[in-house]
């Protein structure tokens, strides 16, 4: 009987203050040949000889905590596509480890529990991670190899997926089943502070290879955690997966932890920081374009609903021109600007249809263009570009990210029409930083608000940096 993999993957990072719950509808879903073709570890798992068994690849963008119903559907369908026959050699699982559940918590580790269940004691699991994963105990006992991304923003998603593929092979070659273990230091820092280009988080992700080169280690990594999960397990922490009679491991997570908390008032934002007023202010000043700022309060890649027209206020009470807002979720109002012709106008409200904290506003807006994007397996989403009193504005019928500037110029916007260019994120993504020849971050309210002592926490664990400030930890 030839030995099998078996494959799955179900990501989506909770924002547990965003009010929009993640439902089923919201997953990109793939099954059977699809979804081998949307991993980066078929390939290899068949090239060293093994029946690669697909079960299903599931995405939705960060937001609200996941449906119950919906997580358990999922989650059914991975354990359902396992062989009860004793031909599989091993698992591997692509997952965020930032997923709240409703009504269960932790999406990661019941799922990779219940699968350790399944397939026994003795069967390896592999696990990739995402870098701004809230690791469990119960996720850590039941996986074998872990391997977090090493980058924020993220650039090594394939990687870190075979490098899990990869030691899970060397699991099954050597018939080594490595344990993995887990060092929390108390730190809830949002990504736009722990980005992996610079210090001191670059000089904290240069120690895992040191790590990884000890005699006992075979993997380690990173977490700088999702800081708007309000759970227990929410914070960062050091995974190092190694040979069980090792004590190395251990005392290696212990090391990297103290060194994360030892550099904890060293992090910072990479761009410049201010408040939307002056950010607004600054920008205006720059001479070179385009110039970005970051409405981070209402980042859509954090889980935030991306309906806040606050800024856009602001950047209409200050009258400013050659500017671009990319992007605002308004579903009525895009359909209402959908059904004209380009050239047509109208007055209505923008803002405010999926967060009752969000800001509306109204305009009187004058359509540029419009088209749909079209999404894996998903139907295709509206957008428009509209145009009011100088300014541009992406309104899409739901929530979107732009990224990048082949994002950005599929609405018709142009990138170099413009000076300022608002987008609803916190750091900005590669491409973006590529081109931007200035760069601001707006410290906006919202479900990404950049001050975490501003976050009315019930369930993290406290005391907890920087929520709570003055307090020592030892690992």
């Amino acid at each position: 009987m030839k030995k099998k993999i078996v494959v799955g993957s179900l990501r989506q990072e909770t924002n547990s203050f965003s009010p929009v719950i993640t439902v089923e509808d919201h997953f990109s879903v793939s099954k059977g040949q699809d979804m081998l073709n949307k991993i980066a570890v078929t390939e290899m798992f068949e090239n060293a000889g093994f029946e690669v068994i697909p079960t299903i690849c599931a995405y939705a963008i960060p937001s609200g905590k996941v449906d119950q119903k919906a997580y358990v559907g999922f989650k059914q369908s991975i354990l359902d596509g396992i062989p009860r026959d004793g031909s599989v050699a091993g698992v591997w699982l692509y997952l965020h480890g930032a997923m709240n559940v409703v009504n269960i918590g932790s999406g990661e580790g019941p799922l990779v529990a219940e699968i350790r269940r399944l397939v026994g004691p003795g069967v390896p699991i592999a696990v990739a991670l995402d870098f701004h994963a809230n690791n469990t105990e119960e996720l850590i006992q039941n996986a074998n190899i872990i391997c977090g991304y090493r980058t924020a923003p993220h650039v090594d998603g394939i990687q870190t997926q075979q490098r899990a593929a990869d030691l899970l092979l060397r699991c099954i070659k050597e018939n080594v089943l490595p344990q993995c273990v887990m060092v929390r230091p108390p730190l809830l820092f949002p990504g736009e502070m722990v980005t992996t280009g610079v210090e001191p988080a670059k000089s904290l992700i240069a120690e895992l290879d040191k790590i990884e080169a000890q005699e006992g280690v075979w993997t380690a990594s990173l977490f700088g955690c999702m800081p708007w999960t309000d759970a227990p397990n929410a914070g960062s922490s050091v995974v190092v997966c190694g040979l069980k009679e090792s004590k190395t491991p251990l005392k290696e997570a212990k090391r990297l932890a103290r060194m994360f908390w030892n550099a904890r008032e060293r992090f910072g934002f990479e761009e410049t920081a201010a408040q939307p007023e002056k950010a607004i202010q600054m920008a205006c000043a720059m001479t070179d374009s385009p110039v970005f700022i970051s409405d981070s309060g209402d980042n859509v890649t954090g889980g935030a609903a991306g309906d806040n027209a606050y800024f856009l206020n602001l950047l209409l009470q200050h009258q400013c021109k050659n500017t671009l807002v990319a992007g605002i979720t308004d579903q009525p109002a895009t359909e209402k600007f959908y059904a004209l012709s380009v050239g047509e106008s109208l007055e209505t409200s923008i803002g405010g249809t999926l967060d009752s904290n969000s800001t509306a506003v109204t305009i009187k807006g004058t359509l540029k263009c419009k088209g749909i994007f079209e999404r894996d397996s998903k139907p295709g989403m509206k957008y428009v570009l509209v145009e009011t009193d100088g300014i541009d504005i992406i309104l899409t019928e739901t929530r979107s990210s732009f990224t990048t500037q082949d994002i950005i110029e599929k609405t018709g916007a142009k990138v170099s029409d413009y000076h300022m260019i608002v987008v609803k994120l916190g750091y900005l993504f590669p491409d973006l930083r590529r081109i931007a020849k200035g760069a601001v971050m707006a410290l906006t309210t919202g479900n990404c608000g950049l001050q975490m002592d501003r976050f009315d926490f019930h369930h993290i664990h406290r005391p907890m940096y920087p929520v709570d400030k003055d307090f020592d930890w030892e690992p």
